[in-house]
């Protein structure tokens, strides 16, 4: 997965870091526009008085992620961006009967996977409307099919549960992320791994991101 930064962003401000670990929710928007991209919502949201572009990435019909705040406090849901991640994906899923792309789709999987992978309380996937107020990511937006994490044209990834569910050369680091607090299982401790969360957190771990 390749996150892209936007062309001249615009940033006319500082921005506040979130805290990693009160994230507990991704949420998703549309842009209620047919057609328009990262620069012209980026546009919209500085005429607006905002220090950036709202969302923390935005992802394009040809599966393009950018990065717009990243991992500091977004401007996606009033009173509620401390604690959640926001995701913006080009088009409008509401107005008429419209199918995502696979490559969006695919690259929101990726994307959704990848950050519950280094933010241990991102447990919730929700639209917009989940807030109130509002009908966003739009009728048709397949928010109950991204749920799933299950990547277009692929096979039903696996769940792993448990520490030995997990296949054998990724345990180690699932143990040790949950030694270090940072995997936490539900209520009846299953971890809710997949194929694709497993092999981020293994890359992770060869890089050094969770330390020693």
């Amino acid at each position: 997965m390749k996150i892209t930064n936007i062309p001249n962003q615009i940033i006319r401000g500082a921005f506040a870091p979130v805290n990693k670990g009160k994230i507990d929710t991704i949420v998703l928007h549309h842009m209620a526009h047919k057609t328009a991209g990262v620069k012209e919502v980026e546009r919209w949201h500085i005429n607006n008085g905002w220090t950036a572009i709202g969302y923390n990435y935005f992802i394009c019909f040809d599966g393009t992620i950018y990065k717009g705040r990243g991992l500091n406090v977004g401007a996606g849901v009033a009173n509620h961006n401390s604690h959640i991640i926001s995701i913006g994906f080009q088009g409008d899923y509401h107005s008429a009967k419209v199918s995502m792309p696979d490559s969006q789709f695919n690259s929101g999987v990726e994307l959704i996977s990848y950050l519950q992978s280094i933010l241990p309380n991102a447990k919730k996937v929700e639209g917009h409307r989940y807030f109130g107020g509002s009908v966003c990511p739009g009728t048709y937006f397949p928010l109950e099919e991204m749920k799933k994490l299950k990547k277009r044209g692929e096979t039903m990834e696996k769940t792993y549960n448990k520490v030995n569910d997990c296949p054998d050369w990724s345990r180690a680091t699932v143990q040790k992320l949950i030694g270090k607090g940072y995997l936490k299982g539900d209520e009846n401790g299953n971890l809710g791994l997949n194929d694709t969360m497993i092999k981020i957190l293994v890359i992770n771990d060869r890089a050094g991101i969770y330390g020693n």
